[in-house]
Parts: structure tokens; sequence; C-alpha cells
């Protein structure tokens, strides 16, 4: 009988790229096998899963009221995403729960527990979000990207984090972008939230680099897009802005350093990479993101925390980057985030194998 996989994944791209390249990276493995994915609604038409050939299953989640008055309903809500997330695996009926955190993934690895599924965690951040302490105290497993997560969680196995098979080219292609090969490529991702903070401070500072050494690639996100777009326009300097790009692998490959999110999933792909960065944690989402970063600080980066950044201060990170930026470029692609070798891929294929439950 065909086997199963499913990954469910929260709604930003740092919970469904992890999430996606292990599916990959699974079929690579084994062909045969069929994965599917789950998650909100508003992620089910994002046009990766098209690419990718992944077939999407809404799951039902539950949110926290905006009013008190609503309190009381959630256990009504409660029981009622219990049930949907139930039927959802009676009719799919996989061998293994992937849970790739945030809150969406918790009634499905709740309703797996209830039926005698095989679930297992992936813990992105170096501290580790509330959805997986809930689900770990169930005494599910959970795959860690740091090493240092352990001191947080139980029963815990370091995989790293699944990296896209594209991220491994290694091409490239300046003229492709209107970009120079002769000056220093600053790459600016603001990450899928918090863009807006990060794409005001560049652009308040790059007035006060000098434009015939540095040029910029940045990722802007959709609400600031067309305000960045013309300030590069107005003041002519060169540039590649887009909103949103799936190109990101080729981008990287031409940085040579990063103003950035301290997600974990970028994290790792800039170490991968090579790319020392400027990392601005978000200060919200719980701030795992500070760890992070104070985590990249041992191995090259400079952490730039957002109520004390500032124009100058932005300036001052770049040039102490720019400071044995060789070094800082070997030192961070040793901290070695990134799952390359597929060791969350062969661990859910080992899980699958065995009989019984999460044992």
């Amino acid at each position: 009988m065909q086997k199963k996989i499913l990954i469910v994944v929260g709604s930003t791209g740092g919970h469904y790229f992890p999430g996606i390249a292990l599916g990959e990276k699974i079929k690579q493995f084994q062909p045969d096998i069929e994965i599917f994915f789950s998650g909100e609604k508003k992620i089910s038409g994002l046009e990766i899963w098209r690419k990718k050939h992944f077939k999407f299953l809404p799951v039902a989640v539950v949110k926290r009221p905006r009013r008190k008055i609503f309190f009381p309903f959630i256990m009504i809500s409660t029981i009622y995403v219990l049930i949907k997330s139930i039927t959802l695996l009676k009719r799919l009926n996989p061998d293994l729960i992937v849970c790739m955190g945030s809150y969406v993934t918790v009634f499905p690895a709740l309703a797996g527990l209830l039926m005698g599924k095989k679930v297992i965690l992936h813990e992105q951040n170096l501290l580790p979000g509330l959805a997986n302490k809930i689900l770990n105290r169930f005494n599910i497993p959970a795959a860690i990207t740091f090493k240092e997560t352990k001191k947080y969680l139980k029963n815990t196995i370091h995989t790293g984090l699944p990296l896209r098979k594209e991220l491994q080219s290694t091409e490239k292609n300046f003229s492709k972008y209107d970009l120079s090969s002769e000056r220093k490529t600053i790459l600016i991702l603001g990450g899928s939230q918090g863009a807006k903070f990060i794409n005001h401070l560049v652009i308040d500072t790059v007035n006060h680099l000098d434009n015939k050494k540095y040029q910029f690639i940045h990722i802007t996100g959709r609400q600031t897009y067309e305000e960045v777009k013309q300030f590069y326009q107005k003041h002519n300097i060169c540039c590649f802005v887009k909103d949103f790009s799936y190109e990101m692998p080729e981008l990287m490959n031409l940085a040579d350093i990063a103003i950035a999110r301290a997600g974990a999933g970028t994290m790792a792909e800039l170490s991968f990479k090579g790319i020392p960065a400027v990392f601005i944690p978000y200060r919200f989402g719980g701030g795992h993101q500070k760890y992070n970063a104070e985590w990249a600080t041992k191995y090259g980066c400079v952490i730039m925390e957002e109520q004390n950044a500032g124009t100058q201060m932005l300036i001052n990170c770049i040039k102490l980057l720019e400071q044995d930026l060789s070094e800082r470029k070997k030192l961070f692609q040793s901290a070695s985030l990134a799952d390359t070798d597929g060791k969350l891929a062969k661990l859910c294929l080992q899980l699958i194998e065995r009989n019984g439950k999460n044992n």
C-alpha cells in the first residue's frame, strides 16, 4: 500500500519553504511516497504548490478572539477545529504527520495522537515556539535546527533546517538583474513580517553610502514595494527591487552582505551561502528572532535591535561586516544550520517503517 506523509505548515515562508524542501527530499529518496501539505486556507492558492506539484489541503484553526466577549466561545471553536482535523486525517489516512511549527499545527497533531498516528515536530528557531512546546509535552519527538534547542525540548534529534535544492546552485549572473560584478552587493530581506521598518531604515541609509561602491538587491514585501522602487529610481541607484521573488537562490549568489530579519529559514539560507548579515530581529512573535540573532554573532554576523536602530548605526554595522569579510563569510558558512543531506527526510522515512506509535 502506498505510504502517505502529511506536512502541516504555518502561513509564512519561514514555515512552508522548509516544509517544501522536506517534501522534495522525501520524494527524492522514495519517489512512490505521497506527500500532502496542510495549513490555513489563506495560503492554499499560493503558486508554489502548483510549481512544486504538491496537493494542499486547508485545515481549520482556532484564533484568539479580538474581543473578550467572545472568549467563552473558544471551547466550542476548539472542539469544532479538533473534529475538522480528525475528519481530515480520516479522509487522508497519513502514515506520518510532520508539524513545521505555528499554531496551525496544534490540532492536526493532537488529532493524530488521538487516532494513533505517528507525529514528529520540526522546531526551526533556537527558542521553541509555543505550539511546539505544547506538543512536545505529549512526548512527540522534535527535530531541531539549532543544537542549543535541546535545552528547551525533550526527545530531540538535531537535523538542521531542510534546504531548498535550488539554493545549492552557485551560478552568478549579474547582467540578468542589471547589476555589476565590480560593486559590493547588499541584499535586503524584510521577511514576511516587519518588512516596512527595514525598508524605511534602508532607504534612509542608502544616500549616506557611496553608491559607486555599492549596489542593492532589495526584496521589499508588498506593502512598500512601489515606495522603495520609486526611491531607487529617483536617486538613480544601481539595484534590483522586487516585492517577492522565487529567484532568491540566484540572487543570493550575487550578495556580499545582507540586512535581514533573523528568522531561522533566512538565517540558514544566508549561512549556507556564506553571506554575513546585519540581523534586525522582529520584536514580536515571542521574541525568538533575538535568540537566533544573538547566536549568529558568534559566527561573524552583527545584531541591531529595532529600538536602537538608526542610519548611522546601520552604516557602522555595514562597515564592521566589511572588515575581514572573507573570514566572516567562512565563519558564518561553518555554522552549518542547513540540512543538505536530508537528515529529516531520512528520519521521516524511518518513522513510517517502524511499527507502533511515536517510538
